[in-house]
């Protein structure tokens, strides 16, 4: 069984601020150490399960947080950015199921730990206009569209409601509770990390695991924060303009709108004033 695993930082065990996420702080190094120690949780979880090979996406970021020197026979590191597929960097239809690690919930979820979706460039993103998702949902799609299950995803207690509307019998494992976005009830770090590892363990060897997600043919909505984000993302092929901060992708190929979706991401950083 070959698995994949796309960890994030926001969604770790013992990660509830800002500094914590932002490379070049002393808060962020510490926020590393709690990444890895999660990685290692879920690793142990798979392998418990049978997993033969496990593929890890270094999801946060520019895709350079953990340190590869004392990774254990079985796992490939997929780091660095831009990379293909982004989050989920080393995906591909050979593997058998796939588990997030560390995830958040979408932007404007109240009580979140620092929610957003993708970038803070972005306010929304709906698919048929009406379909609220977050990083789980959009990154949950990529998989199903190359017929891989999300099978488990960690995070805290919105996150969990989050994917478990968006992908009903997805194992979740709670590792906190948020309070407000830069605050939360953290659990003891042996409790969370067994949490995720026995999630992760259940998850997979659990029959029939949850049907892959299908967004296929369903158009995305974008909502930026910021008018200059849409005035620069307008001009990107296939892109239709809503009004002063909203976009449409058209449906069809998922994958297509997917990566017309980062395409819009890097346009809309490049244009901040």
């Amino acid at each position: 069984m070959r698995v994949f695993v796309s960890i994030d930082l926001e969604g770790i065990s013992g990660v509830f601020a800002e500094a914590q996420t932002t490379a070049g702080t002393p808060q962020y190094e510490e926020a590393r150490r709690l990444m890895r120690a999660d990685l290692d949780a879920a690793i142990d979880g798979c392998f418990a399960a049978g997993a033969t090979e496990i593929v890890v996406s270094d999801a946060h970021d520019r895709g350079a947080n953990l340190p590869f020197e004392d990774l254990p026979p079985g796992v490939r590191l997929a780091q660095g950015s831009p990379a293909p597929l982004s989050m989920l960097h080393g995906l591909d239809a050979s593997c058998d199921a796939a588990a997030f690690v560390g995830y958040h919930a979408r932007a404007g979820t109240t009580g979140a730990v620092l929610e957003h979706t993708y970038s803070y460039d972005v306010f929304r993103v709906r698919m048929d206009e009406y379909l609220e998702v977050g990083e789980f949902s959009i990154n949950a799609a990529v998989a199903g569209a190359l017929g891989i299950p999300v099978v488990f995803v960690s995070g805290d207690d919105k996150t969990a409601a989050e994917a478990e509307e968006a992908l009903p019998g997805v194992r979740c494992a709670v590792v906190k509770e948020g309070s407000m976005r830069t605050a939360a009830q953290l659990q003891a770090p042996e409790t969370a990390r067994k949490a995720i590892r026995e999630g992760v363990r259940e998850a997979l060897v659990s029959k029939p695991w949850p049907a892959p997600l299908d967004f296929s043919e369903r158009p995305m909505r974008i909502t930026f924060t910021r008018t200059g984000a849409c005035d620069a993302c307008s001009a990107c092929p296939t892109v239709q303009r809503v009004d002063a901060r909203t976009i449409d992708i058209p449906g069809g190929d998922y994958l297509q709108v997917f990566n017309t979706f980062l395409t819009c991401l890097i346009l809309a950083y490049q244009a901040r004033e």
